[in-house]
């Protein structure tokens, strides 16, 4: 058979094979899903909740965010290697967590660095010491005053055990010589609530909570390499005379054994949705920090965070024991 189209003779099974083509590159064809380890106000559920805002206007198809939290993440995490690897049923990576809870925790984690396949690194958040804002602890000097007084006694607040924060609150303990005391929270939102209603004396979080619950908490310190644009007084722990940087990465991830194929279609259409300009803006404002490394980039620096991060996580396993 042949069509004329335009004046010319084009034969069916060249159109036919044409349209078969386009219709296998184009992704996505329908609604995705995004499986994120924590509740909606946290860190994790906001960074994903500004991808939702902009999906459908970037790609034509629904993003649809589950919240599955528990465990400090690791409930969504040990779900993965049950999806489809068809590109449609996706999950929220964070690190360093998802390096150090299958050493911290073993096989009580629920799955293994080797099942996490992150394709597109899209933010960073550097962590902050903060303290409730009618705390008697006022400064930063304060809180360490409070903790060499009485050894053991101070406690300080993060999410899960061989998470981001118990990362930075080992470090911040090794490098200052100090024994406070670990009090872990199932998520971000949960970890600010203990902290308001004086559960605890002090909290590793993120910066995006200082713009978000700025009115009721007090940070003290960042661990970042350098001063953030958006809290230009906030000094880092560094310049305090302790050398501590950790700072928290999102991606999206597909189960294990995904092929190549999907992994670049995935990383190609969400680094559209990130790169969108509103996108940008609302990630600036909410105390996010601009990063994109795509597949197959993703995996080379998948192996840098868990060769930074495999001897805090041997280190938090020992202290379990």
């Amino acid at each position: 058979m042949r069509l004329i189209v335009k004046g010319c003779l084009v034969s069916l099974a060249i159109f036919s094979a044409i349209s078969a083509s386009s219709s296998v590159n184009a992704f996505p064809e329908k609604s995705v899903r995004l499986t994120v380890g924590f509740g909606p106000g946290g860190p994790s559920g906001i960074a994903a909740r500004f991808m939702q805002k902009r999906f459908t206007a970037v790609t034509g198809q629904e993003l649809i965010i589950i919240n599955k939290p528990g465990a400090g993440g690791a409930k969504a995490w040990s779900q993965i290697k049950k999806d489809k690897k068809d590109g449609y049923e996706l999950t929220l990576l964070n690190f360093p967590h998802t390096v150090l809870q299958p050493i911290a925790r073993g096989k009580n984690a629920g799955y293994s660095y080797e099942d996490i396949q992150p394709v597109l690194y899209y933010t960073s958040v550097p962590q902050v010491l903060a303290v409730r804002k009618d705390s008697p602890i006022k400064t930063f000097k304060d809180l360490v005053s409070a903790i060499k007084a009485k050894p053991g006694s101070v406690t300080i607040g993060g999410t899960g055990i061989g998470g981001s924060n118990h990362s930075a609150f080992y470090k911040f303990n090794k490098v200052g010589g100090f024994k406070a005391a670990y009090v872990p929270f199932k998520d971000t939102s949960s970890t600010i609530a203990g902290l308001k209603s004086g559960s605890t004396d002090a909290a590793w979080t993120f910066t995006t909570q200082g713009v978000k619950d700025g009115d009721s908490i007090r940070l003290l310190a960042i661990a970042s390499d350098k001063r953030m644009s958006l809290f230009p007084e906030l000094p880092t722990l560094t310049e305090l005379g302790y050398p501590v940087v950790d700072v928290a990465y999102w991606s999206i991830g597909v189960p294990p054994g995904t092929t190549s194929n999907i992994r670049q279609k995935v990383s190609d259409a969400f680094q559209k949705v990130v790169n969108d300009a509103s996108v940008k803006a609302d990630m600036s404002k909410g105390g996010y920090q601009p990063i994109l490394i795509p597949y197959p980039k993703s995996n080379e620096f998948k192996a840098r965070l868990g060769k930074d991060y495999g001897a805090v996580g041997k280190a938090l396993s020992k202290k379990k024991k």
